[in-house]
């Protein structure tokens, strides 16, 4: 049985990748927490899809699948380093969003499982490796008054420092290297 930590994170990303993905009829934010990360994460994915491109543009994804393998090694990079903060978070929202993003863009339709598949394995994500962080961090409401956009990039995310981090070359690196 989920609990309902599961299913709020499921929630959010679901409700994410929907507004990302522009679905019809999708109605305002549902929750506080949701209406951020709509607000807050896509305009900074927007932004780094624009900085990422040369790489993005070499990112051919033809599955959920090959999506989630994608997505597990560079959530494995970004947190390599031992730390987490709220600008992290947000880079797990945003990197399932480029890759929701790319798979549409290479014509995968992005039937309501297959947008399923991808929010459970980013929902897993968040609460198998950083659920107890969140929590050890005043939760969901803490994100909603500690990240507005000024305070996100001036404290939070270090807007600056993502256009160079190592996940981002890594990404790169991972992209450039083609499948025997």
């Amino acid at each position: 049985m989920e609990s309902s930590e599961y299913r709020y994170v499921y929630y959010l990303v679901q409700d994410y990748l929907k507004y990302i993905l522009q679905e019809p009829h999708l109605g305002p934010a549902p929750s506080r927490v949701a209406h951020v990360l709509r607000n807050t994460a896509s305009f900074l994915q927007k932004e780094n899809e624009e900085t990422l491109k040369p790489c993005l543009d070499t990112l051919v994804i033809t599955s959920v699948d090959a999506a989630r393998r994608i997505f597990i090694k560079v959530m494995d990079e970004e947190f390599a380093d031992g730390n987490t903060n709220w600008g992290r978070i947000l880079t797990i929202f945003m990197f399932g969003g480029i890759l929701s993003k790319r798979l549409q863009e290479h014509r995968v339709q992005l039937t309501e499982d297959n947008k399923e598949q991808i929010s459970y394995f980013i929902t897993d994500y968040i609460i198998n490796n950083k659920a107890e962080w969140i929590e050890a961090n005043g939760g969901w409401v803490s994100f909603t008054c500690s990240c507005s956009i000024s305070l996100l990039v001036n404290h939070c995310y270090e807007l600056e420092a993502l256009h160079t981090s190592h996940v981002w070359r890594f990404l790169c690196l991972l992209l450039s290297v083609k499948p025997a």
